[in-house]
């Protein structure tokens, strides 16, 4: 077998003035000290930058370039830089990746050391993402809201004609709950997983919410709105909670009169427990390459849900912002007042509502069978 090799620098072998840096800039502030820069991140994004770091002094160290005794921000030169392009590119590194790791070192340094002249890592920045060539082609992958919630709608259908319940079935109807979750409601991949019933999940008559606590979002903004009131997508959601997710729990389906569930993990696995990220992420490009011919991952209905939005409605270009839960338009939002995360996922479903409603016209009476069968 052969040895997997090195390309990171574990923090505890990081010199001991750039573990304090890095541990200062990511500490919360207590009493008369003063928060981090990199406190207001998620733990997610200061372990992605973390890593950045990591590999920026494993290539110093292996080059016999790391001096310890010297502030991290006096390490770059175009030299060492250079070298590092050069160590990047022969690990066989996509540009887009190479960028990524120059984005995530002058985080770094930025955070660590805020007076620092960060000039020669912003100007590579910018030319790196000048000439980063995506490797999978983005634009390619992705489909129509409308398009995708079809497909998701006619094979939660057809595993419903099956007639027979099993696990596997319960767990094929699932996937397809979660992809048409995510092309209405485009939340991140750790908010998808977090959803709990009577929790971040609500079901109050006609009422369907989410809500999370700033704690629990990227940008540490709290994130409130409600689920579509389209009538199939209320009816499938009513059936994967009676049926197939009673199913995975090993318990018996619930009558159509009786309460929705409020307690629980609202995606089941195998197991009987609540899904995993990976497991989610997984499950929705199995259901969206077995329905559309191309695997669409989890963050990638983001992209698919804003570009609908804004082609279809450009002046709801910044609800597109807000449904994506970005604080990146400061320049343009500082001239308009935010619009609510209800108010845009509104928006958004009456766009792709208004999709549907053209390319179905005359089904009506399908949607009056669903509801004469189901109740809902």
């Amino acid at each position: 077998m052969s040895k997997i090799e090195r390309t990171s620098l574990p923090l505890h072998d990081w010199p001991d003035q750039d573990r304090r840096l890095w541990q200062s800039a990511t500490e919360e502030g207590r009493y008369f000290q003063k928060a981090g820069k990199a406190s207001h991140w998620s733990e997610a994004t200061k372990l992605q930058v973390q890593k950045g770091y990591a590999k920026w002094l494993w290539y110093l160290q292996s080059s016999g370039l790391l001096d310890p005794a010297i502030f991290p921000s006096e390490r770059i030169s175009e030299d060492h830089l250079r070298g590092y392009l050069a160590e990047l590119d022969r690990q066989g590194l996509a540009s887009v990746t190479i960028t990524s790791r120059i984005t995530d070192l002058t985080e770094a340094i930025r955070v660590m050391e805020p007076r620092a002249d960060l000039t020669l890592l912003r100007d590579l920045c910018t030319r790196l993402n000048a000439r980063a060539v995506p490797s999978r082609k983005k634009a390619e992958r992705l489909r129509a809201p409308s398009e995708i919630w079809k497909a998701a709608a006619a094979e939660m259908w057809s595993i419903r004609s099956e007639g027979t319940l099993t696990v596997q079935s319960a767990s094929r109807f699932r996937d397809a709950m979660s992809v048409a979750f995510l092309i209405w409601s485009p939340i991140r991949l750790s908010n998808l997983q977090s959803l709990t019933l009577g929790e971040t999940i609500t079901f109050a008559g006609d009422l369907w919410r989410c809500s999370f606590a700033a704690h629990q979002m990227k940008d540490k903004t709290p994130l409130d709105f409600y689920l579509p009131q389209d009538e199939e997508y209320r009816a499938l959601m009513q059936i994967y909670l009676r049926r197939y997710r009673q199913k995975l729990l090993r318990q018996p389906e619930l009558p159509i009169d009786a309460p929705l569930p409020s307690g629980g993990p609202l995606w089941v696995s195998t197991r009987a427990e609540a899904m995993s990220d990976q497991s989610l992420y997984y499950g929705c490009k199995r259901c969206t390459k077995a329905t559309l011919g191309t695997a669409i991952n989890p963050h990638l209905f983001r992209d698919c849900a804003a570009s609908a939005l804004t082609a279809d409605k450009p002046e709801y270009v910044l609800a597109a912002a807000r449904i994506l839960n970005h604080n990146q338009l400061s320049t343009t939002l500082t001239h308009y007042e935010h619009a609510s995360m209800i108010q845009a996922a509104s928006r958004l479903h009456d766009v792709i509502g208004q999709i549907i409603d053209e390319a179905a016209e005359g089904d009506q009476g399908r949607l009056d069978d669903w509801f004469d069968r189901w109740g809902a």
